[in-house]
């Protein structure tokens, strides 16, 4: 509808996708914009930034999700095996997309690299250690983070999506597993994870001095919060 002089109140409502925030990841993700309003990001790159993030959600892990939804759904276990094969591969594009594509334009947006990521081991170790030499602030579990997805998961996905799916290189029985419901189930929630821990970190290096979030630890028995985050000042506490 856009360009066609219709102020958006007007527009016609559509159902786009059965997907809310009783779903984790949904949940997760819709936490994150709010998060670059507390930081040293003004308009209008602060709109900008959340933008980003939102299209992360909509343009790629939704996608993904519903594919997973086909997955689970045991119609999808008498289908002949190339229609089979091509819900996971769907997938498994949609997915990568979200993760390398998306996710980095979001971190992209306030200015943080992270395509070392995605590079060759040594490529990785040394833009690593740039970024950490670029921004000391970091938390220190990030370079650990980063080094454990690429062993665990990364390295496999990118390899069925880049070497197998758009290129057919090599022997498909080494993808079995790729097309299986525990894989995609594993995957996803590993990706929409990785997602939920990079993003807050980038967004607390431009937290004013000495801000920091605060993760609700699920075993805590204290009192609850709503939110996955809140906000601390840790200097303070020390000082009482």
């Amino acid at each position: 509808m856009q360009g066609t002089g219709v102020p958006p109140n007007k527009w016609p409502v559509e159902l786009e996708a059965e997907v809310g925030a009783s779903e984790e990841f949904v949940k997760h993700m819709l936490e994150i914009p709010p998060l670059v309003d507390a930081g040293d990001i003004f308009e209008p790159q602060r709109h900008q930034a959340k933008e980003a993030i939102y299209v992360i959600l909509m343009d790629g892990l939704i996608p993904a999700f519903l594919e997973l939804r086909q997955i689970r759904e045991p119609v999808g276990q008498t289908m002949p095996l190339m229609n089979r094969r091509q819900l996971y591969e769907d997938f498994a594009r949609k997915l990568w997309k979200a993760y390398k594509q998306l996710t980095q334009d979001a971190a992209g947006q306030r200015g943080f690299n992270i395509g070392f990521l995605f590079d060759s081991d040594k490529k990785f170790r040394v833009g690593l250690a740039q970024f950490r030499c670029t921004n000391p602030g970091i938390r220190e579990w990030f370079d650990n983070l980063l080094e454990s997805v690429r062993q665990n998961w990364q390295n496999e996905l990118a390899d069925f999506r880049n070497n197998w799916i758009e290129h057919q290189q090599g022997d498909r029985r080494r993808f079995d597993k790729c097309y299986t419901p525990e894989y995609a189930e594993y995957v996803f929630e590993s990706v929409w994870r990785t997602i939920t821990y990079i993003l807050p970190a980038l967004l607390e290096l431009h937290f004013p001095f000495g801000m920091r979030l605060v993760e609700q630890d699920p075993n805590d028995p204290g009192p609850r919060w709503q939110q996955r985050f809140r906000f601390t000042q840790p200097q303070f506490s020390q000082s009482e």
